[in-house]
């Protein structure tokens, strides 16, 4: 059991690190393909999901370098933000003041919600 802990631990920060070291598609490529096989190899079943995800999604996740590591974490986290506003809203039947309360959320500051 602790072995495949290691493992895991192992793989998960050998990902981390094809981002962090890979300076083109192509080094990416070649390192998750890597990063893959010794996923598959570790007969651990969640990292066998996770590499054949990875290799079914190669061409999306070379993009990270194929536009100069650009992401979209930052307009995910802005809709979780407006997904959070719309929960807090349940009920409310004005659309306008909800815009409103849209263009606000960047500034809107822990001790606001509190």
């Amino acid at each position: 059991m602790f072995d495949e802990l290691g493992t895991a631990c192992f793989l998960k920060e050998a990902l981390r690190k094809v981002y962090s070291i890979a300076e083109s598609e192509y080094e990416a490529e070649l390192a998750l393909n890597y990063w893959c096989e010794l996923a598959i190899e570790s007969e651990i079943a969640s990292m066998k999901t996770m590499a054949k995800t990875i290799q079914k999604n190669m061409e999306g996740i070379k993009g990270y370098w194929k536009h100069d590591k650009l992401t979209s974490a930052g307009m995910e986290g802005f809709n979780n933000k407006i997904g959070w506003l719309n929960r807090q809203a349940y009920g409310y039947r004005d659309q306008d003041y909800f815009k409103l309360k849209i263009f606000d959320l960047p500034t809107l500051t822990l001790d606001k919600v509190i």
